[in-house]
């Protein structure tokens, strides 16, 4: 018996063979991809093998799964559902008939004017039933009591001028009541009756009296000078409270000036130093304890010096001015004396013409009197005038010297 009829024997047709030869390819694809990622599927003794540790690159990082879990559990909760979401569009399909019928289908003006549809301007289709009196009414489905708070029921003109009661969302839109309550947003910008004046405020006459009476003279007198007792405050040491009297408080001025000028005076003569702006009065931080009594005696020490020279200034003046009149009077003497002449010499040619002897006789001779000075005087040596006057001389080129 051959093989085919051996296979038709069992019930085996070639399509069988067919199919496992894939199933075979299959599994030997999914082998290596397996053995490719480090996974083992090998069954050793009916127990399936522990698998490779995976490598580095393979590995997924941490909190990986944890994220991904997270993410479809957010996902999962915000997403709509089925039910949620066919309410919604039936909800809007309902209005959106509504509105091509030419019916407000619930909106206010700002949600009918917020949309991207103009449809009045949009044609009716021809398959839209017509809102004739002949419809049956059967067909529409009754709204229940919950939805009277989304769509109440109002009361309508229509174009005939009859008043009529539907719902809000049946009422067309060109019939809907206007509320007064919703405010226009272009009210701000609309110009209606302008005008060219503002009102200006005008206080009434008692004001007028009020304000006047407040800033007479006589409650604001021109002499009000500080008044300290109107001040709960601390003064300073130097504080000095006037008088209101004006007599009064210009004599205490006037006592307060001389009281400054004879101290100013006190301390010109005392040599004190005023101190500059933003110098400090005292001893300095970083200065000596014995620096500050120093530096004053070498002021004192300097004045005292200063006052010296000036009088020796003014001392060696008045000699100069007494020794050059000294001078004056001593020069014109000799001119004269030059001037006259001289007698000739004559030598002694006896005894009573010595010197000697005549000075001898004049000493042991009485005093003269006042004429007898003056011709001694006057009867000086030659000799002797020159020596005085060179004298003097030396003495004045001396002073200019010095000077």
């Amino acid at each position: 018996m051959s093989h085919s009829t051996k296979a038709k024997a069992k019930g085996i047709s070639a399509s069988s063979f067919f199919d496992l030869k894939a199933e075979l390819s299959k599994q030997e694809e999914q082998f290596t991809k397996n053995k490719a990622a480090g996974k083992s599927s090998t069954l050793v003794g009916g127990v399936k093998r522990p698998d490779k540790k995976p490598t580095v690159w393979a590995r997924p990082n941490k909190g990986v799964n944890a994220r991904a879990e997270r993410d479809i559990e957010l996902e999962a909760i915000s997403k709509p559902t089925l039910e949620s979401a066919r309410a919604a569009l039936e909800r809007k399909a309902k209005i959106y008939d509504k509105l091509r019928k030419g019916k407000s289908g619930g909106l206010n003006d700002k949600q009918y004017d917020a949309l991207l549809v103009d449809f009045d301007s949009k044609p009716i289709p021809e398959f839209y039933e017509s809102d004739s009196d002949d419809v049956d009414e059967s067909l529409e489905v009754p709204k229940g009591p919950q939805d009277k708070e989304d769509d109440p029921i109002v009361e309508y003109e229509d174009e005939f001028g009859r008043m009529r009661t539907a719902h809000k969302s049946e009422v067309p839109r060109h019939l809907l009541p206007r509320s007064d309550e919703e405010a226009d947003e272009d009210e701000d910008i609309i110009i209606r009756n302008p005008v060219n004046h503002f009102p200006v405020y005008e206080p009434s006459a008692e004001r007028i009296a009020e304000i006047a009476k407040a800033h007479a003279e006589e409650n604001n007198p021109l002499n009000m000078h500080y008044d300290a007792s109107q001040e709960v405050r601390a003064k300073g040491a130097g504080f000095y409270q006037f008088s209101g009297d004006e007599e009064t408080r210009q004599a205490q001025m006037e006592e307060l000036k001389a009281a400054r000028g004879e101290t100013e005076r006190t301390r010109h003569e005392t040599g004190a130093v005023d101190l500059r702006p933003g110098e400090m009065e005292g001893m300095q931080p970083g200065e000596a304890a014995g620096s500050s009594s120093k530096s004053r005696a070498m002021e004192k020490r300097k004045r005292e010096v200063e006052e010296r020279r000036k009088m020796l200034e003014a001392k060696r003046r008045k000699t100069t001015k007494s020794n050059e009149g000294t001078s004056v009077a001593t020069s014109s003497a000799a001119v004269e004396r030059s001037a006259s002449p001289r007698p000739a010499l004559q030598l002694p040619s006896s005894p009573s013409d010595n010197p000697f002897v005549a000075l001898e006789a004049q000493s042991m001779s009485p005093p003269k009197t006042d004429k007898g000075k003056a011709k001694a005087i006057a009867s000086v040596n030659p000799a002797d005038a020159f020596l005085a006057q060179l004298e003097n001389d030396f003495l004045n080129s001396k002073v200019k010297k010095t000077r």
